[in-house]
């Protein structure tokens, strides 16, 4: 049953955090800032307006904490974390509640490591088909990444085809998530959206999903990603199970090792 409007964005905050652990959003005007900040932090823009004074702290966090991984890590670590939760949380509005919010009315409290929570200005969800959400939430992300991606050429390294495959990646990612709560999703399906989401996106091709078996044997998904986060420059790290600097079939093995009963 569809919640009356008063209470659809409560319940997409509510569906968010169970589909997707660390997902935490706040209703409340854009500006609003709690708590106290003695670490850089800024807030108080929408996640797609932010300047490179707002992102900025976060790079050089990043910088003095992992040296060693240089600043293309960074600067795509940094970008990761700015545009994960309103990806996510157009994409369960849009499969699991049947409403798009507008991510427009979404700002996020960036502090030096990171980025904590988010808060989403009142307003109702417009409730539709499928389709049309898809089609609604895809273009506010294809002109919100636009316009921070803009800010971010005066914070660090990042070229274009990078952050449009992590945010590729994202995206799926997120279909991957919703799947659990979609039982009717199977791997056609999960292939048809992904290619849909990603060409509305204007990001057609910059990653996919790669079918393996786990450890008992059971066929799932897993992203066959484009582009590299670089976590194997950090000293405590290594490469991704899916990274694509390794050929398939070391990716199908260690995808089943991971996933084994």
């Amino acid at each position: 049953m569809l919640a009356p409007a008063p209470d659809r964005l409560h319940a997409l905050l509510a569906t968010a955090a169970r589909v997707v652990p660390g997902l935490d959003g706040t209703i409340g005007t854009i500006g609003e800032i709690d708590g106290i900040d003695d670490g850089g932090g800024r807030g108080g823009r929408a996640w797609s307006e932010a300047r490179a004074e707002d992102i900025a702290p976060m790079v050089r966090h990043l910088g003095a904490h992992v040296p060693e991984a240089g600043a293309h890590y960074w600067s795509l670590r940094a970008w990761g974390l700015h545009i994960w939760q309103p990806v996510y949380l157009g994409i369960v509005g849009v499969h699991c509640c049947a409403c798009a919010p507008d991510l427009s009315a979404l700002s996020q409290r960036t502090e030096a490591g990171g980025i904590h929570g988010f808060r989403i200005a009142p307003h109702t969800p417009r409730l539709g088909a499928e389709d049309d959400g898809l089609r609604g939430v895809a273009r506010q992300i294809a002109e919100g990444w636009t316009r921070l991606h803009a800010q971010w050429r005066d914070v660090g390294p990042l070229p274009v085809k990078a952050a449009g495959r992590l945010l590729a990646d994202c995206v799926l990612g997120a279909l991957l998530c919703v799947q659990r709560e979609r039982t009717d999703w199977d791997a056609p399906r999960m292939h048809a959206l992904g290619q849909r989401w990603l060409e509305a996106i204007g990001l057609g091709g910059e990653c996919g999903f790669l079918a393996y078996r786990d450890g008992s044997g059971a066929e799932r998904l897993a992203l066959a990603r484009k582009g590299c986060c670089l976590h194997y420059r950090r000293t405590d790290g290594e490469m991704c199970a899916t990274c694509p600097r390794q050929r398939v079939p070391e990716r199908l093995a260690r995808l089943a090792a991971r996933d084994g009963p």
